[in-house]
């Protein structure tokens, strides 16, 4: 899911303003420790991080888990918002202190999004069934067709050849004729 710059910038700022006065995790290990115990509110990710199998199975964490899962672009901006000096892979939310209303608002936006993007999805999968199984036989008499034209231009290799040498027989037979007359 992309996610508009407007609420990337949001999710920095909340975080920010938990990091001052409620709790962060910072870190895959503390963020999965975070969403095993159901404490987090939210979990964020970056998705510059290298490789991406360290931070793949916070998803599955948190869906599990019925906690909202985010992913921002830049680990190093994840990390100044959580007050390090170093860049971050992972942060979670676990209490928000006075930013409560702001992450609750963030979220809402983050859901509406996730439906927006849904639906359009949903809408064109019914027209999508259809357009391919009228599509669907043609592709497969097209290969079909093909494989019959190819299997018939193997048969008809053999024949030609056949001819061919049937021709050249004849001709063979006809200059040895001529030649013995």
């Amino acid at each position: 899911m992309e996610l508009t710059k407007d609420i990337i910038e949001r999710i920095y700022s909340v975080i920010e303003s938990s990091r001052k006065d409620g709790k962060i995790r910072k870190g895959v290990n503390e963020v999965t420790k975070s969403l095993e115990r159901g404490e987090a509110q939210l979990s964020i990710v970056a998705s510059d991080v290298s490789p991406s199998e360290i931070i793949q199975h916070l998803a599955l964490l948190a869906k599990d888990k019925e906690i909202m899962h985010v992913e921002v672009p830049s680990k190093a901006e994840l990390g100044a918002s959580a007050g390090l000096p170093v860049a971050t892979a992972a942060v979670a939310i676990a209490r928000t202190g006075e930013s409560k209303k702001k992450l609750n608002n963030l979220i809402e936006d983050i859901q509406i999004l996730m439906k927006a993007e849904a639906e359009p999805v949903k809408a064109e999968k019914p027209a999508e069934k259809k357009a391919p199984k009228k599509k669907a036989p043609v592709e497969e008499k097209t290969e079909e067709a093909v494989e019959e034209k190819t299997e018939e231009a193997e048969e008809e290799k053999p024949k030609k050849e056949e001819a061919e040498s049937k021709e050249d027989k004849k001709k063979e037979s006809e200059t040895s004729e001529e030649k013995t007359e």
